[in-house]
């Protein structure tokens, strides 16, 4: 009798730890993506210190459970790298086919000072889309 309650208790410490583990197991399949950003319009020339809009054209996804998130613009020495995000949830478990595009989202981005900036969009291939753009005096 000695022996079973050891082997009792350590597997009911178990089945906790278990029990635990999987009820914080995250049962959403939602997930972040890099979007494929195929051409964006901006102004040739801007001011510098004043804010200008760069549009972004693109393919979110084929059905509603994609959408656009955000964009994540980095600044660094004269140039903006940008991440267009989407994010990707069928937890409604419907997902009408769809077309969802960028259809046009605008930036809002400050070029600090003159000069000739570049503005690198992140590709999910790896690959990146590069245009100047020439900031002039205010």
């Amino acid at each position: 009798m000695k022996t079973i309650k050891p082997y009792i208790w350590f597997l009911s410490i178990i089945t906790t730890f278990i029990v635990i583990i999987s009820c914080q197991n995250d049962l959403s399949t939602s997930r972040d993506f890099l979007i494929k950003v195929d051409s964006i319009h901006f102004p040739d020339s801007v001011a510098s210190n004043t804010p200008f809009n760069i549009e972004f054209f693109g393919t979110i996804g084929f059905n509603g459970c994609t959408k656009f998130k955000s964009f994540l613009p980095v600044y660094k020495d004269n140039k903006y790298t940008i991440g267009a995000w989407g994010t990707y949830d069928d937890k409604s478990g419907q997902c009408p086919d769809m077309l969802v595009l960028l259809d046009g989202k605008k930036l809002n981005l400050t070029v600090p000072s003159p000069g000739i900036y570049l503005i690198v969009i992140q590709e999910p291939d790896n690959s990146s889309l590069v245009v100047q753009i020439i900031a002039n005096q205010k």
